[in-house]
């Protein structure tokens, strides 16, 4: 059982090539901060990471059932459902066509966030900023999404071309069934897990580190906006 349970994780790990493109990519990006910061700043938004952000606040008068409800589950809930649908579309658009690997993944996540990264230091600190990116948890579930995003497109098009020079479908077909989809299934997962988090986690934790403490439950209670400025 135990095993299992390894076997399962193990299956949410890129491969060691796209992880190896990840690293190079992200440390160029910090490489490229530290050379040329104000090309950096212009070419890779930090956005709401170096608080650059603007929190609008709606507290109600009485906290009913219904406010509850409507604040948690349909207002918040719906930017969740809304953020993990945009970031799917994304993630299959990379999966089936290749197009956005480059410029989404490869430059505006992964190098980005190296750049960002820097960046941050240089603002805050490097605790504070190390505080900031290691507590925004969507960003590690994201990261790992991307990088299966681009394994699942390798694999679909080698078992693909296998397919077209073997002329053997059944093959085509269980590879599909046992290797390809599961590997959908676990980005869903990925990606479903971090438009959560970035809700109702990360916004937050950025706010109370770059601009001033408000305890968790107030902050989601009188959400109501939050613009990149």
């Amino acid at each position: 059982m135990k095993l299992k349970h390894v076997n399962c994780l193990k299956g949410f790990l890129p491969s060691k090539i796209i992880f190896t493109i990840f690293v190079i990519l992200y440390v160029s990006g910090f490489i490229f901060a530290y050379f040329k910061p104000f090309l950096a700043r212009s070419f890779f938004n930090g956005g709401f990471f170096l608080g650059y952000m603007d929190v609008k606040f709606i507290f109600p008068h009485t906290v009913a059932f219904n406010y509850i409800f409507n604040q948690f589950v349909l207002f918040l809930g719906g930017v969740s459902a809304h953020l993990f649908l945009n970031n799917l579309g994304v993630s299959l658009a990379c999966v089936f066509t290749g197009i956005p690997i480059v410029s989404v993944i490869f430059l505006k996540l992964f190098t980005s966030m190296g750049a960002v990264n820097y960046l941050l230091m240089v603002k805050v600190g490097i605790i504070k900023a190390f505080l900031i990116l290691g507590g925004s948890f969507h960003l590690y579930f994201e990261f790992l999404a991307a990088m299966l995003s681009v394994d699942a497109f390798l694999k679909f098009y080698r078992s693909f071309f296998h397919f077209l020079m073997q002329r053997n479908f059944k093959e085509f077909k269980e590879d599909i069934l046992t290797d390809f989809l599961p590997l959908i299934l676990r980005i869903i997962i990925l990606l479903a897990i971090a438009a959560i988090l970035d809700v109702f986690w990360s916004t937050w934790w950025v706010y109370i580190l770059t601009q001033h403490y408000v305890p968790w439950i107030n902050f989601y209670m009188g959400f109501y906006s939050c613009k990149i400025i």
